[in-house]
């Protein structure tokens, strides 16, 4: 349930996502035929370093206020006047670097995590109300053809789910907001060890270098409680994913596919969405679900992004048949109609996109066990076509973590585990098992385009993932329990080679579901994803011949590290800044200063690299209390003054995108 319980805050702006592009080619991780093309900009047809091989990995929110609130009642109020929380501002953490969004693995870009990332309600004087951290949790529910008219990334539209711990709470401040929704949010996450729950949808974002606002999108944001046994990463209640009998109301949905189905032309394209029973309303978040149009002629970039029109006849209802089937046409007596859909931008911008459809006591009172369902009311006779609704029998199952890392070089990393959960209706189910399928043997043919002219397309070869088969064994704890959950476990082998040859480990993609007959479809990427590490040993004392292969690989990656500061695949250049490099390198996964490149590098590589640099520390003759310096934060980050950054003013006006 988590966000979309109350109270709730609804907030939107901007996030900015300044990822480095060098690496989306998993062929630009080869040493040995990496050009110095890679690192500039993609002209046309010739990918080079794709759209901004300068990119620093920043993660952030921008110009992001609070629009709306849902008092603890279920009432939304949208006026300052009624609850001191509207307008405040939700931004980042103020005392440390913005947080980093990274990839699982450059064959995997379906499921990016943000990482080191605070999030702040400030008031207009800067005064923080509260303060928390964002757990690392992977993006889902990609889809690719959200905005039409847009094409790869910009067409894109994803929702990031996490909670935020270690919440603190400005009593006073809050105290002197006149917000009824904060001081019942903070007495909530106070009794649950100082956790709320967090959802961040984004689109629109604009990958053209050098438009006005280059590397940002919008984002639709919700915060509100979280609760013990709850998933982190996604809502476990009532779910809407296209599905059987072909499905599809037209091309723009990469979720379902058609077959044939005589769809009503006046259906409009929608993917998958969840909603859970609060009180007597059913509470549905849209905020990534209804297609959207670029409008050149809005003034404000969240405001050129808009709901596409659904047309007038689009209802929520409960059908009285769990089996009707989804692309077909029931007669009135078939459904109970609840509510008209809202696509309005105000309900997108204002509301997060959050619906509140209320539940009359007949619907109440059958929703157990009859599923909720998008119609297409067709004519004045009630008839109407099933759009979408939950999946077959209710039932969904979906794990907590869906993307992995392990190191076979340490048994404390070599295994992870997840929480499953299985429901049915939005109630746990008991009793239900799991089952894995393992992809086989696949090549990444989806990042290795080949460019024109072809004779400057990368020369390594297309990595193959998901073999050997069978390096990583799966197992569960057993049926799931009272509370709908069951616990996996992941187990990687002792030792590991190297597959990819000039990649460190090996990619692999694992599906799951119910076992038995009854399952139910899963979003297309809602896989397990496992970064398994290569097994790796240096020699003691760590040589600079060991070190500089790796060095080199991410000097390649990521120019902004190896042009903008210094290239630390010199040794003169690497050893002159040890102290710098020791400090990103030695930095938990989750630190905002740890060097992003690290996340794809073992453990073992990450402990000869640490090595190296205590080696020429201690020839140096720097003792080791300089370090102490460095454990605050990078000294060379910068890059100029946050003032004279084009976007650090307020809302202003917004010229269109380049054609």
């Amino acid at each position: 349930m988590s966000y979309l319980q109350f109270p709730r805050l609804a907030f939107s702006g901007l996030f900015q996502a300044d990822v480095s592009t060098v690496n989306n080619d998993p062929r630009h991780f080869d040493n040995a035929t990496f050009n110095p093309a890679f690192q500039t900009p993609q002209q046309g047809s010739t990918f080079n370093g794709w759209w901004n091989p300068m990119g620093s990995g920043i993660f952030a929110l921008k110009d992001c206020l609070v629009k709306s609130v849902m008092t603890p009642q279920g009432e939304e109020q949208d006026n300052a006047s009624q609850d001191g929380a509207i307008g405040l501002i939700v931004g980042n953490a103020l005392n440390r670097p913005s947080g980093k969004m990274v990839d699982l693995d450059p064959d995997w870009q379906l499921a990016s995590s943000i990482y080191g990332q605070g999030i702040t309600l400030c008031n207009a004087s800067g005064e923080v109300l509260f303060a928390g951290e964002y757990e690392a949790n992977a993006f889902r529910d990609l889809w690719f053809s959200r905005t039409s008219g847009e094409s790869a990334d910009s067409a894109a539209s994803a929702m990031f789910q996490s909670i935020l711990t270690d919440v603190q709470w400005n009593a006073a401040a809050i105290a002197a907001s006149n917000s009824a929704v904060l001081q019942a949010l903070m007495q909530i996450s106070q009794g649950q060890n100082n956790t709320l729950s967090i959802r961040l949808t984004t689109y629109g974002f604009d990958a053209t270098l050098g438009d006005p606002y280059f590397s940002y999108g919008v984002l639709l944001g919700a915060i509100g409680p979280a609760y013990a046994d709850e998933p982190h990463s996604f809502i476990l209640g009532r779910r809407f994913m296209p599905y059987g009998n072909g499905g599809a109301t037209n091309g723009n949905n990469p979720n379902i596919n058609t077959n044939g189905t005589n769809i009503p032309p006046s259906t409009p394209a929608i993917t998958c969405f969840s909603s859970v029973v609060t009180g007597n309303t059913l509470q549905v978040d849209l905020s990534n679900a209804m297609p959207l149009y670029y409008d050149p002629s809005q003034t404000s970039l969240p405001n050129q992004f808009r709901v596409s029109s659904m047309g007038e006849n689009m209802v929520f209802a409960l059908l009285n048949d769990a089996n009707a089937q989804q692309n077909t046409v029931i007669e009135k007596s078939a459904y109970i109609k609840l509510a008209a859909l809202d696509y309005s931008q105000s309900r997108q911008l204002a509301g997060s996109g959050i619906q509140s459809v209320p539940l009359p006591a007949a619907a109440l009172a059958a929703c157990a066990n009859q599923p909720f369902a998008l119609l297409n009311v067709l004519d004045a006779s009630g008839d109407a076509f099933i759009v979408v609704r939950e999946g077959a029998g209710g039932l969904e199952i979906r794990s907590d973590q869906i993307t992995f890392r392990l190191d076979p070089n340490d048994a404390t990393q070599n295994q992870v585990q997840s929480t499953v959960y299985v429901a049915q209706y939005g109630q746990p189910l008991a009793g239900q098992e799991v089952v894995f399928c393992p992809t086989g043997p696949l090549p990444d043919n989806g990042d290795t385009p080949t460019d024109s002219p072809p004779q400057t397309t990368p020369k390594a070869a297309v990595p193959v993932n998901n073999q050997p088969v069978g390096a990583i064994s799966c197992s569960a704890s057993g049926p799931s329990d009272a509370k709908g959950k069951i616990q996996i476990t992941l187990q990687g082998p002792a030792s590991f080679g190297a597959p990819r040859a000039y990649m460190d480990g090996q990619l692999y993609m694992i599906s799951y579901n119910l076992a038995g007959q009854q399952t139910t479809v899963q979003q297309q990427f809602d896989v397990l994803a496992v970064l398994l590490f290569s097994s790796f040993s240096a020699p003691n004392p760590v040589t600079w011949e060991v070190v500089q292969p790796i060095l080199q690989q991410y000097a390649n990656l990521y120019p902004v590290m190896s042009q903008g500061l210094f290239d630390f695949s010199q040794q003169a250049q690497a050893d002159a800044n040890a102290f710098i490099l020791r400090f990103v390198f030695d930095k938990p996964i989750d630190d905002p200063d740890q060097m992003p490149v690290t996340r794809d590098l073992s453990s073992s590589k990450r402990a000869a690299l640490i090595q190296y640099f205590d080696q020429v520390l201690q020839a140096q003759g720097r003792p080791a209390s300089m370090l102490q310096m460095f454990n605050q934060r990078c000294p060379t980050r910068g890059g100029g003054a946050r003032a004279a950054c084009p976007h650090s003013g307020g809302a202003q006006a917004v010229p269109p995108r380049k054609a």
